[in-house]
């Protein structure tokens, strides 16, 4: 029965050390880690490490990205629009077509060992962001105001108040977040195929 015992507490031991093994070398054996936030307004984190120094992924991405001053001048067939230095880079991908919640893509480059980890952030430019904070916070008053409204008058008393609220405010939630997401997921793998 001594032994029995004995046994399973060394295969207990040992089933925990192969656990903190794999545990403190998961982020050397991960390839890349990406979040999307979403909250009121979409966001999106990616990091993923590159075989490249900061220098050459400086002269990549600058080879495919035009300075913001020449696209007021001259068309630009870049595939990136922005400003790119050996430890950081502030771009936007350069569309053929109008989009107001297009991401803006910022990008922090590591040196890390023989190569670099890259970060990237992205978010609305600030202004749209403000833009659509307001839209969105008058859409929910309106919709908490048609609440109240329901409970003291009825449901149907409050449904003009409702339907519109929550009718605009699910619209501009569809309208973001597909603006932002689309372009963004398309600008991450092009990075990723750039830079990795």
């Amino acid at each position: 029965m001594f032994e029995v015992r004995k046994r399973l507490k060394i295969k207990k031991f040992q089933s925990q050390v192969c656990v903190r093994t794999a545990s403190t070398s998961l982020p050397h054996t991960m390839p890349c880690r990406n979040e999307e936030i979403m909250v009121l307004l979409p966001s999106f984190n990616d990091s993923f490490p590159s075989s490249k120094t900061p220098e050459e992924i400086c002269s990549v991405l600058q080879a495919v990205t035009s300075p913001p001053k020449l696209r007021l001048f001259q068309p630009c067939n870049e595939e990136f629009i922005g400003k790119v230095t050996p430890s950081r880079f502030r771009v936007v991908s350069n569309i053929s077509y109008r989009n107001s919640f297009l991401p803006c893509i910022h990008g922090s480059i590591h040196p890390a060992g023989n190569g670099s980890e890259i970060k990237i952030k992205m978010r609305l430019h600030p202004a749209v962001a403000v833009f659509c904070s307001i839209w969105l916070g008058f859409m929910a008053f309106f919709f908490l105001c048609g609440l109240l409204f329901a409970f003291a008058d009825g449901f149907l008393q409050a449904l003009p108040l409702l339907g519109p609220s929550l009718g605009m405010f699910t619209f501009a939630q569809v309208l973001i977040r597909l603006g932002f997401l689309i372009p963004a997921r398309k600008a991450r793998q092009r990075l990723r195929e750039l830079l990795g």
